[in-house]
């Protein structure tokens, strides 16, 4: 499919019951063991999630695609039951069996690298208005270093836009099981730290949310023993 095609893809019927029982099969039954024999992931701050009503955005950093079945594996059962994901949708919308499948495991929803279109933005307030959170990788792609990259201004603006709070996650692991370019995960421990939910500003200032949420992760990080530039 070409990017148009890929933008215009309808994923809606990710979020319907049959696609929810199928999902569940897919990620916690199949998916989920061979994670586990893989990375065997630790989880904690998820007491922070407590008592957390959606919708919000989950904000991780991004160096693997075990990131984002890592992530939903360790949200809450309520969460991740109502929890999508955005994604490149020249790399994961491609190809008609692709697109078909991380709609069904991850409930994704197709975004261009060039900025979110009018399209795109409504698709997803739509989603968030039915009560779903969102996965959101403020990178925009995947470290080739297992390092953050620079974060772009479009997480916190949609926060700021839509008031929505923010939960910084962190994890540690993924690019050194499955780093870009490597064709199947190797052994190595994976750990998953979530923070405190980050309100959005009253006064709109994404630019200061988005440094907030880039400290959030780099003090998760140096509690997982991480130094983040």
């Amino acid at each position: 499919m070409s990017e148009s095609e890929a933008i215009t893809y309808d994923t809606s019927w990710g979020r319907r019951r049959p696609a929810l029982i199928g999902r569940e099969i897919l990620l916690m039954w199949i998916l989920r063991p061979l994670i586990w024999i893989h990375n065997r992931p630790k989880v904690s701050g998820r007491e922070r999630l407590r008592g957390l009503e959606g919708p919000v955005l989950i904000a991780s950093n991004h160096a693997s695609h075990l990131d984002t079945p890592i992530l939903l594996q360790s949200l809450p059962t309520r969460l991740r039951r109502r929890t999508g994901v955005v994604a490149a949708a020249d790399y994961f919308f491609s190809k008609k069996l692709t697109a078909a499948f991380v709609t069904l495991a991850f409930a994704t929803l197709p975004i261009e690298r060039s900025g979110m279109s009018d399209l795109t933005r409504g698709r997803i307030q739509r989603m968030l208005a039915d009560g779903w959170s969102m996965i959101v990788f403020p990178e925009g792609t995947r470290s080739t270093t297992g390092k953050m990259r620079r974060f772009k201004y479009g997480t916190a603006h949609f926060s700021v836009e839509n008031r929505l709070p923010i939960v910084p996650a962190y994890l540690t692991g993924t690019y050194e099981s499955h780093g870009k370019g490597s064709k199947w995960p190797s052994l190595h421990p994976v750990t998953v730290r979530f923070g405190e939910p980050i309100a959005p500003p009253s006064d709109g200032d994404y630019r200061s949310l988005t440094d907030n949420l880039r400290k959030a992760l780099t003090e998760l990080a140096a509690e997982s023993g991480v130094d983040e530039p």
